[in-house]
């Protein structure tokens, strides 16, 4: 009998062990942290019942959100999938036999192994992303861009993350850009003073109409003549019109600047063909995904020009 109490004990103290050691990656939050448990639901509350109208705000769903709790945050993916992978209809990149068969053989292009399968996240996000803003099937784009001929960038974190990328891709500290200014309905990045844009470049910017509230192309263009600007952006945080992407085009070429859509804002209308496409008239678009695409917290990078998406 005391040798059957002895065992009994003996297994109920391996159970608490194994419960003890496993217990923060087992637990519910509620029972690790209460406190921060507890926060969340006032905040899942606030959201409920508060009308919320900051334009960059939206609601993730709850399926994205299962997918930024999955496992895959607990890796380290710095790098690139292969560009062969990039390149990939989703038919043959979903060919998962096939796929790893080449990953043993070659590898890829990350700094650490163990990111075979973040190759297919990421390589997939590209493809979708790229057949989104295709344009040959949108009767509302005067440009046809089919989705191969689009290079996707999926890692920014965020949109000014994406636009700080774009800066050293394309311009030197001290060169003149333009971008809308802040008080008319610029992003902070287009080069404000409060921003690293406006610090670090020579920044000339442009506003709209007084009386129409509008821009004026012609005054646009004398400015990008006058002051020969590297970089021009277009595509605003708060303008209620829509930029003509053709007359940008113009002005970029007659100075020979970079032009630069940020499409944070109407990046949903942009796919639903509701909001005219940078697609095929600027050389580099950015757009977050969490503002009209009710998607996680970052950012994407496109271009048309195989070239500068190196």
């Amino acid at each position: 009998m005391k040798r059957r109490e002895f065992s009994l004990k003996k297994i109920s103290s391996e159970k608490d062990e194994q419960q003890s050691s496993n217990f923060l990656f087992e637990e519910n939050l509620s029972e690790i942290d209460p406190d921060t448990d507890l926060i969340i639901g006032f905040e899942e509350n606030r959201q409920a019942k508060k009308l919320i109208l900051i334009p960059s705000e939206s609601i993730c769903p709850k399926a994205v959100r299962q997918a930024l709790g999955s496992v895959f945050t607990n890796l380290y993916a710095e790098g690139y999938p292969p560009l062969r992978m990039t390149r990939d209809e989703e038919k043959q990149l979903l060919d998962f036999k096939n796929q790893l068969a080449h990953y043993r053989r070659y590898a890829d292009r990350r700094f650490y192994k163990g990111g075979e399968y973040v190759n297919f996240v990421e390589a997939l996000a590209q493809r979708r992303a790229a057949e989104c803003f295709a344009t040959d099937e949108n009767p509302h784009a005067p440009m046809k861009v089919e989705a191969d001929e689009i290079f996707v960038n999926v890692q920014p974190l965020s949109g000014a993350a994406a636009n700080n990328s774009v800066y050293e891709a394309f311009v030197e500290p001290g060169d003149t850009v333009m971008g809308m200014a802040l008080a008319h309905g610029g992003h902070l990045t287009h080069g404000s003073q409060f921003n690293r844009s406006g610090r670090r470049y020579n920044i000339v910017s442009y506003g709209v109409n007084e009386e129409t509230e509008k821009l004026n192309y012609q005054i646009i263009k004398r400015l990008a003549i006058q002051h020969k600007p590297k970089m021009i952006i277009a595509g605003y945080t708060s303008y209620p019109w829509a930029p003509d992407w053709q007359k940008f085009r113009r002005i970029a070429d007659t100075v020979g600047a970079i032009l630069f859509a940020d499409i944070a804002h109407p990046a949903g209308l942009v796919i639903a063909g509701q909001y005219p496409s940078p697609v095929g008239y600027a050389d580099v678009i950015t757009l977050t995904t969490h503002k009209t695409l009710c998607r996680p917290r970052g950012a994407v990078i496109l271009s048309t020009d195989e070239e500068k998406a190196q």
